[in-house]
């Protein structure tokens, strides 16, 4: 028997081991790129489910946004009655019990639409923007500075975030020269 350490294999099962070291490569290879492909398609589903899940909360704060702007819809003529009443010549000769009345219904109306986000505006003095002020006379002014700027408001706006619910109707100032205020 020789002194080293080697095993020696018949020629036949060394061949046979090579195949079977072969089909075992290749099961290998095959196990691998299944493991990839199963790999990358479920990061493909946890991307889609976090798209999912951000475009839902998207649809669903739209929907809010949409009902609390109806919400407000309804609710905005009254506050007109409320700042037309306000307004009138009537309003001022009336007892003070009932100008208090008002007044205070008015404010609750108002604050009730705040706590939707939903909160008046009234652009006296601001420059005309048309896309939060709606035009709905010129009134004319002897100074230029004061050109395209909000000298009345007829009708508040309302916004609801960044979003307009109704533009402000306004009366705006347009120069005419030798005219005076």
């Amino acid at each position: 028997m020789p002194d080293s350490d080697e095993e020696l294999i018949p020629e036949d099962e060394a061949e046979m081991g090579l195949a079977l070291v072969k089909k075992l490569r290749e099961k290998l290879k095959k196990a691998v790129e299944e493991k990839q492909e199963y790999l990358e398609g479920w990061q493909r589903a946890r991307a889609d489910f976090a798209n999912f899940k951000r475009e839902e909360a998207g649809f669903v704060q739209a929907k809010e946004e949409r009902i609390r702007a109806e919400f407000a819809e309804t609710i905005i003529p009254a506050l007109d009655s409320f700042e037309m009443a306000l307004k009138s010549p009537s309003f001022n000769n009336a007892s003070q019990e009932w100008k208090s009345g008002i007044t205070s219904v008015y404010n609750e109306l108002k604050k009730s639409l705040e706590k939707f986000g939903i909160v008046s505006f009234s652009p006296l003095g601001e420059m005309f923007d048309p896309n939060r002020h709606e035009a709905v006379r010129q009134v004319e002014v002897g100074q230029a500075d004061k050109e395209h700027t909000v000298v009345s408001v007829e009708r508040s706006g309302y916004t609801l975030g960044d979003n307009i619910i109704r533009p402000a109707q306004v009366s705006v100032a347009t120069f005419a020269k030798g005219k005076e205020i």
